[in-house]
């Protein structure tokens, strides 16, 4: 399948065929996620993935039993790290990708002009802006994953309705991990119809966006 055919086939599944999804699968999936692209490559996510029943309904408890929460074969906890943009592990990963020769930056340029502006360094805005650069790479990471997981057979369901804290505290992660969403992964059970997307004219613009009706 290309990619093409996986955006257009790609839904929001609700209702899951109760049966195991296979490792390997699970696996190609997160692997997507893996290789999304990221800010400065920091690659701030971390998943943990849940197959647990108990523990998967347990998990609903944190988005008030939403029942395609507690139904899923498999919920992938999607986290981050805010850290990941301070200055020191930004600088970490640039330098790798110097070392590495994806680019030819010297040290000067790095820690002078990238690490010392508050448009490419996250850090030096504080502890919200760096949460929202994280949360948006791992958005991207999520994504990728929804599209394989079209590949392999399986469906996904985005479910951001949830209680952040006390899915944190459930499954004992890290103080310096916040939780982002959770993806859930299973076999479909359902056949949603496609939903309506607004038209081009209203959401593309070429050059100047003067034409933009305002509220639209």
């Amino acid at each position: 399948m290309d990619v093409s055919e996986a955006i257009q086939k790609r839904a929001t599944i609700r209702r899951w065929k109760q049966k195991p999804v296979e490792k390997e699968k699970i696996l190609r999936v997160l692997e997507a996620g893996r290789r999304a692209p990221s800010w400065g490559n920091v690659q701030p996510w971390r998943y943990v993935v849940v197959q647990e029943r108990a523990k998967i309904e347990e998990l609903a408890k944190s988005g008030a039993g939403q029942p395609h929460i507690s139904t899923a074969p498999v919920v992938v906890v999607c986290c981050g790290v805010t850290e990941a943009f301070s200055r020191q592990k930004h600088r970490d990963s640039l330098k790798q990708l110097i070392q590495e020769g994806v680019m030819d930056w010297p040290d000067e340029l790095l820690d002078n002009v990238v690490l010392g502006s508050d448009l490419f360094a996250p850090y030096r805005l504080g502890e919200q802006a760096m949460t929202i650069k994280a949360s948006e790479q791992i958005m991207i990471s999520v994504a990728y994953m929804t599209l394989e997981a079209v590949n392999q057979g399986l469906g996904t369901c985005w479910a951001g309705a949830i209680s952040r804290n006390e899915a944190h505290e459930m499954l004992h992660l890290p103080e310096n991990w916040f939780v982002h969403d959770f993806l859930l992964l299973g076999y479909p059970d359902e056949n949603p119809k496609p939903r309506p997307r607004k038209p081009f004219d209203e959401i593309v613009f070429w050059e100047s966006a003067a034409a933009a009706q305002p509220g639209r």
